[in-house]
């Protein structure tokens, strides 16, 4: 089957506009977590333009960061930004264009903290590819490393909504970039409840301070992923559930619309079988 993930993120510029909002809720949590982990060496998966991890690197510790991103466009505007940054700073980073389904990296095995921020697993469509996505992190991993998703929990009132037809169509915001144009953003969402796929059609409207008018649409596919389906995905994948928390504030789960979820490596663990209590599975 095929899915409508890489339109939506050709517009690295106005990605950023539309979610600068967001880093006022989620980098206090991902800073936080840098200090109580003090890593050495750390991945972001799905870095896009590095929203999350540039803000990261000016905040406690002298971590290595390495972000990798499918996206040409979205690492295009990372490394614009990175352009504005310190000699020091950039020498701390390096990027990748790569699938997380499939990367290889130099330095695989030594990372200690591996990141998957803000819905970004919800485009691992496939079964297949999560397993592989999951694993993959797994083999990346030092042993004792940890590896933490964040990710929506399901609103079942809006998916149910999404079910109908012909869907709705939401204002989500009014942006304005200063001197320059308000963007207006528009979404209608379709649900697949076999597949758990949300179809969005975005619409991005734009109107400028000399007049003129712009408008373009992208369609977005996320998976949708339940909880026991997560920690399931985890445990089939080697990892051990360490915490998991129900938003930003690090309330326990079900507190929160979120399911940020941390799992670790331990030492004598591979890849290769789950276990539950006394249930042992081999994949």
């Amino acid at each position: 089957m095929p899915y409508n993930m890489g339109e939506y993120y050709e517009h690295a510029r106005d990605y950023d506009l539309e979610y600068q909002g967001q880093s006022e809720q989620d980098i206090p949590f991902w800073r936080e977590l840098v200090m109580r982990y003090t890593p050495q060496r750390v991945l972001e998966l799905a870095c896009g333009s590095g929203r999350i991890s540039i803000e990261l690197l000016h905040g406690p510790g002298d971590f290595q960061l390495e972000g990798l991103d499918i996206s040409s466009e979205m690492l295009g505007g990372y490394r614009r930004k990175l352009e504005r940054e310190d000699e020091a700073v950039r020498q701390r980073v390096t990027l990748h264009e790569a699938d997380m389904c499939d990367y290889q990296l130099a330095h695989k095995g030594a990372f200690d903290l591996v990141i998957l921020p803000f819905n970004s697993i919800a485009h691992l469509y496939e079964i297949e590819q999560q397993f592989d996505a999951f694993r993959n992190t797994f083999d990346h991993l030092a042993p004792g490393g940890r590896f933490v998703v964040d990710v929506s929990l399901p609103d079942i009132d809006y998916l149910s909504d999404a079910l109908n037809h012909p869907a709705h169509v939401y204002v989500e915001d009014e942006i304005e970039a200063p001197d320059e144009f308000t963007m207006l953003l528009y979404t209608s969402r379709k649900y697949d409840p076999i597949e758990q796929l949300e179809h969005i059609l975005w619409t991005h409207e734009k109107f400028f301070e000399n007049g003129e008018h712009e408008r373009y649409l992208s369609r977005l596919d996320m998976h949708v992923f339940f909880p026991r389906e997560l920690q399931l995905l985890f445990l089939a994948t080697g990892f051990s559930i360490e915490a998991i928390y129900g938003g930003y504030d690090w309330k326990p789960f079900g507190k929160g619309t979120r399911q940020i979820v941390v799992r670790r490596k331990l030492a004598k663990e591979t890849n290769s079988n789950f276990h539950i209590g006394r249930l042992s599975v081999s994949i």
